[in-house]
């Protein structure tokens, strides 16, 4: 048993030797292994994963570079460079306790295109791809939304790197320093990169975007220190090694300047040997640094605007027309967007932003990330071109990436189909079949193991060869001693009329069946397989007829003429090899991704668990992945395992995109266990009905208790205090202001008590509403479904269920009628007094982005 550190956590994996994947016994996680062929390898090996696990990227690239040196096909060696560049640091997720990744290295390139990563998966055993395309599409969606948020943010002029608080968390000195730098080079009118401040209102996972559009943007890093051990610290150093590669790629776009003080220069780290560097403490450091600066940002200053108008087009008079487009597309309104796009291009006909909605009008897709998943590259539409053409460096980037990743996606897809293909003329008998997929494997040269199955199929075809050889010696020879005994019998000295008798006999029962059974061999070799049945049928030889048909039926099968091999097994009555070979068909087509061919097959067969088998995984994967809409049109109604616990752990506003009515969904918080300190609790909703992406709701229990008017006076809804108290206190406590935003104005129907003539008033436009007496009857049809309890908040507690206003009045102006809290009685027609106190359930329309 061998021992390696997990590189995830720094536990322990235990392993047989010659395993590739291990699980670790501290966070549990299933991973890959190295090949771990002496000590030396896995020290190095144990240095590098903690300098990884310490986010010390850079030193551990190194070592993973020495081992590749001395083993160019280790394959977690090429895996963990792609963490490194990428600054993969995997955290504990606190709702799963799973170990999930993190990039704190974000790129333009995306993962899949990334060198190392193609040749982990080129030395890859199965066990160690299947782990690394996993890993790869987490980091691939984690990738896209840094793009996704990087690219809303606006340009930095000047980057400050610095360390914030020392080994006891208190503030720096160099922190002091920075603060004071941020404040002058404002004055001067720069756009700064502060951590400290541009940071304070963002969460710590989520600084990656931001830091990554600041390092792309910004033309100046000021790197500063007081010690050597603050510019070597991790995250500062993270930060200033990746702006040291931007510097490298712009041409002299951008300059890091250090900054130090209180230390000898020497002690600067080594990379900034060949850089300018400031002493802090000299007289006029600040005058010096803000002029190099003007010079190194302001240099180009009369292209960068005009690159800013041409690229973002659009001052505040095209701001909300693109707003506008873009909202369409999110609720899929692909007219209403093209119309808006093309009323921005008629004011500024150069704008990127406009021809990306075109775009994605054109691609018919919703946001800008899922133009990565259209079926075809879309390089040669006239909008992406112009949308390229004037685009920023950070859209340009990411637009060709979609394309390579399209192309790419598309290559590995037609790859793989024909490896299929390939590896499924592998069996049978038939040299041609191997030949056939030689010719096929060799279409694919280099993907996947396609060269070491050409080999394989050229040792069975000598094997055969050699077998067949044999065989016909074996013939041949039967044949001469056939013709041996002949000739005995012919050469004994038999009265004449016995030896006629005896020849008579030989040709009619030995010496024609042979020749009418060669003759019949020779019309199976020719392939007139009609005239060769006939002969074998005349001769009795149903075994010869079964083989041929059943050698024929395997050829047909190895060149995928499968209705014709069926029919022959058919006629054989061989349905148990009809029935393996559609299964195998059915799984190899599912590993391509052909899902729906694969599942007519499988029906075929009756073997409807392994296409419910096959949802639910698909189903699990679009989970992980977050592509709720497509794991929920999987899940749904399958009954599989734990597929429906999976639908309703779905996060509350995907649950509510696929809610239907009957159904409960959580929306907005409220004050419900009547215990303040721990705050508010998430509201359930029951869906009373569903139109298109609205969902009208009722609180399944009841919130508060309120009077429906503040005193007893002639009232309708219209008129009285529980709608103004609904339409404001209550919307305010219970939504935020975006939520809000996702609850319209409705028009309430005055609707009249079937029991009595009085006036309900006028209709009125709320956000918040209770049901009439109509609408119970229309939404709660049984009895039994009206019964409500109430929170502990609204008095519920001990008791088992409540009563409940409608907005209709009772039997007079100054009643208002309500639901019983038991089934005898449902509804309460005459109404209790307006200005007592009784349970409210709170009505809404949801409107879904």
């Amino acid at each position: 048993m061998s021992i390696f550190k997990c590189k995830m956590c720094g536990g322990t994996i235990e392993f047989e030797p010659g395993a590739t994947v291990g699980v670790c016994d501290s966070c549990g996680t299933k991973q890959t292994l190295p090949r771990l062929d002496d000590d030396r390898k896995a020290n190095l090996y144990d240095r590098a994963n903690h300098f990884r696990r310490n986010n010390e990227y850079d030193k551990a690239a190194g070592l993973y570079d020495q081992i590749l040196n001395e083993d160019n096909t280790d394959a977690e060696a090429y895996w963990s460079l792609v963490l490194c560049r990428y600054g993969i640091e995997y955290v504990e997720d606190p709702a799963t306790h799973k170990r999930v990744p993190t990039v704190n290295r974000a790129q333009y390139t995306s993962i899949f295109d990334d060198d190392n990563y193609r040749s982990a998966l080129q030395y890859a055993d199965g066990y160690q791809k299947s782990i690394y395309e996993e890993e790869a599409a987490a980091i691939n969606e984690i990738q896209k939304g840094i793009l996704a948020i990087s690219q809303k943010e606006q340009p930095f002029d000047v980057f400050i790197c610095y360390k914030e608080t020392d080994d006891s968390g208190r503030r720096t000195q160099d922190s002091v320093l920075a603060n004071d730098l941020y404040h002058q080079l404002t004055q001067e009118g720069f756009k700064v990169f502060f951590s400290r401040i541009t940071l304070e209102d963002k969460l710590g996972t989520a600084y990656e975007p931001y830091i990554f559009a600041a390092l792309n943007s910004a033309k100046v890093m000021v790197a500063l220190g007081t010690k050597p051990a603050y510019f070597n610290a991790v995250w500062v150093k993270n930060e200033w090694s990746r702006y040291l590669a931007l510097v490298k790629e712009s041409g002299g776009k951008k300059v890091l300047i250090p900054a130090y003080r209180d230390m000898d220069p020497y002690d600067l780290p080594e990379e900034f040997s060949h850089l300018q560097a400031l002493d802090m403490s000299k007289l006029g450091f600040m005058q010096d640094l803000i002029r190099g600066i003007k010079k190194i940002v302001r240099a180009d200053e009369p292209q960068a605007t005009v690159k800013e108008t041409v690229v973002m087009g659009g001052g505040a008079d095209v701001a909300p027309l693109l707003k506008r487009a873009f909202i369409f597309l999110e609720d899929g309104n692909f007219t209403g967007a093209e119309e808006y796009c093309e009323r921005v291009l008629d004011q500024d006909p150069e704008n990127a932003q406009a021809y990306l909605g075109k775009l994605m009008v054109e691609q018919k897709v919703r946001n800008q990330d899922a133009l990565a998943d259209c079926d075809k590259a879309f390089d040669t539409s006239d909008n992406y071109q112009k949308a390229v053409k004037y685009s920023d460096d950070a859209l340009e980037a990411s637009l060709k990436g979609y394309i390579d990743h399209i192309n790419q996606r598309n290559e590995d897809a037609r790859k793989d189909a024909i490896y299929t293909t390939a590896a499924a003329k592998m069996t049978g008998e038939k040299i041609k079949s191997y030949e056939a997929a030689i010719e096929e494997f060799r279409k694919i040269p280099n993907w996947k193991d396609s060269e070491a199955q050409i080999t394989a199929c050229q040792q069975k075809i000598e094997e055969l060869q050699a077998k067949a050889a044999k065989s016909k010696e074996e013939a041949r020879v039967a044949r001469e001693q056939t013709a041996k005994k002949t000739k005995k019998i012919m050469a004994v000295v038999i009265p004449a009329i016995c030896a006629c008798i005896v020849i008579a006999l030989v040709v009619t029962n030995v010496i024609l069946p042979k020749q009418k059974l060669n003759q019949a061999m020779d019309l199976l070799d020719s392939g007139d397989y009609d005239s060769a049945y006939a002969i074998l049928e005349e001769l009795g030889n149903s075994d010869a007829i079964a083989s041929s048909k059943r050698d024929r039926a395997a050829e047909l099968l190895n060149a995928g003429e499968y209705d014709a091999a069926y029919t022959l097994l058919e006629q054989l009555g061989d349905t148990d090899t009809i029935t393996s070979n559609k299964h195998d068909r059915a799984i190899a087509l599912l590993d391509s991704g052909d899902y729906d061919s694969a599942y007519a097959l499988l029906e075929e067969i009756g073997d409807n668990e392994s296409i419910t088998e096959s949802k639910y995984n698909r189903g699990i994967k679009y989970i992980e992945s977050k592509d709720y809409e497509a794991a929920y049109a999987l899940l749904n109604g399958l009954n599989y395992k734990d597929s429906n616990e999976r639908i309703e752990q779905f996060p509350p506003e995907e649950s509510r995109k696929f809610a239907q009515a009957g159904e409960i969904v959580s929306f907005g918080n409220y004050e419900q266990d009547n215990n303040t300190t721990n705050g508010k609790e998430p509201i359930e909703w029951i869906v009373l009905e569903r139109e298109g992406n609205t969902l009208t709701l009722i609180s399944k229990d009841a919130l508060d208790r309120q009077p429906y008017n503040s005193t007893e006076t002639p009232v309708t809804w219209e008129t009285c205090s529980l709608r103004t108290w609904l339409n404001d206190t209550f919307l305010n406590d219970a939504f935020t202001a975006e939520e809000q935003s996702m609850i319209p104005s409705v028009t309430v129907s005055a609707d009249a008590n079937p029991d009595t003539s009085i006036d309900p008033g006028n209709d009125t436009q709320d956000r918040v509403y209770l049901l009439s007496i109509p609408e119970v009857y229309q939404y709660f049809p049984n009895g039994e479904d009206r019964l409500c309890r109430a929170t502990d908040y609204a008095g519920g507690a001990g008791l088992s269920y409540v009563t409940w206003w409608l907005r209709t009045n009772g039997n007079t102006v100054t009643k208002a009628a309500f639901v019983f809290n038991h089934t005898d009685a449902p509804i309460g027609y005459h109404g209790g007094s307006v200005s007592s106190e009784d349970r409210v359930r709170p009505v809404i329309h949801l409107k879904l982005s």
